[in-house]
């Protein structure tokens, strides 16, 4: 089957959002106050790329809703159990050897069971639950056999997950919005919102003006820049906008995704970069930690002086980091693959 460039260009903007998403955490961001055209620019590309996750799982939803529950499926949870475990290890030698941490071993096999040895491996603790569902989930794909019945479902997962994801965190920094207060019951299940909203884009192609879709995604974000630094301006960064099931963030993540997914790439060089990257991109999230770790410490020792004159080398250290995951994933592929990476088990997990 050939493949999609459009969804390949996707998967390469969500792993190079993970790894810039990572530059806040890493930096003073959350611990200077918001103040300053430097720093609201900072807030906007903070929102930009807290799109990552979001696009992982709308792929999902987009190219899983074929899965049926056998054991052909199951079995394809083994390789991503062995990428996970191999992250793991290799970030529990970074950890004793580059940052000095002492443990027991029982306490570092403790740390691989619950998800912890890789700090970034809360996405393969929410993966395998949403992997383990994909089949049953398509059951309910498959027996949506109207367009609008669709669209009704989609409304209550986002009105479960994505309103009080949002005005819940809003409503707490004002009491004028105290009336909009939502249950939150159901906000841990905007894994599934996403799913089922990139199915239904499977199912039912939908077409955008793409250039009104971008004027659209650049108000969401200049909406959430906006309230940002409202609530936060001369204060340390104040979340009103909420995590990743956020109604915003849903509606950036929605755009972005109309506007790329059907993209066709002609050129074959371009094409194949993107391919490479897309293969490797779980291989690349979880690596991310380990080269954050080595750039970051050598950033902050070395370069940092202020968050303001930090983020112009932001470019920098944000590539440095992905390339030093891209190059390590690379050869792990390479040192493990028995075919073609294009052909191995691997690749057909990640890629479909």
């Amino acid at each position: 089957m050939k493949r999609k460039t459009g969804l390949d260009l996707l998967r390469t903007f969500a792993i190079l959002f993970v790894v810039g998403v990572h530059f806040f955490y890493h930096t003073d961001f959350y611990r200077v106050p918001v103040a300053g055209k430097n720093m609201i620019v900072q807030v906007a590309l903070k929102w930009l790329f807290t799109m990552c996750v979001p696009l992982f799982m709308l792929l999902t939803g987009y190219l899983q809703t074929e899965k049926r529950p056998d054991s052909k499926y199951f079995k394809k949870l083994i390789p991503i159990l062995g990428v996970y475990l191999f992250y793991s290890i290799l970030s529990i030698i970074m950890r004793i050897t580059y940052l000095n941490e002492s443990k027991s071993i029982l306490s570092w096999i403790k740390a691989i069971l619950i998800f912890d040895a890789d700090k970034y491996s809360w996405y393969i603790n929410m993966y395998i639950g949403l992997f383990l569902l994909t089949p049953f989930l398509n059951m309910i794909h498959k027996g949506l056999n109207s367009a609008k019945d669709y669209k009704i479902f989609l409304f209550i997962l986002v009105l479960l997950t994505g309103f009080p994801a949002f005005f819940n965190s809003l409503s707490a920094q004002t009491s004028v919005f105290k009336a909009l207060s939502f249950s939150d019951w159901w906000t841990k299940i905007y894994p599934v919102t996403y799913y089922f909203i990139g199915a239904y884009i499977k199912k039912y192609p939908v077409k955008v003006n793409k250039l009104l879709a971008s004027i659209s995604l650049g108000f969401v974000i200049l909406l959430q820049t906006i309230l940002t630094v409202f609530y936060s301006y001369n204060k340390i960064f104040v979340n009103v906008i909420g995590d990743y099931g956020s109604i915003l963030i849903v509606a950036g993540a929605v755009l972005f995704f109309l506007i790329f997914y059907d993209i066709e790439i002609k050129n074959k060089h371009i094409s194949r970069l993107l391919g490479t990257i897309s293969v490797l991109s779980l291989d690349i999230y979880l690596c991310s930690y380990i080269s954050d770790k080595l750039v970051y410490v050598f950033v902050m020792k070395n370069i940092f002086k202020s968050q303001q004159q930090i983020m112009l080398y932001s470019v920098f250290i944000i590539m440095a980091s992905f390339l030093i995951a891209f190059v390590i994933s690379y050869l792990r592929c390479k040192a493990v693959r028995l075919k073609p990476i294009q052909n191995s088990k691997i690749y057909k997990t990640i890629s479909q």
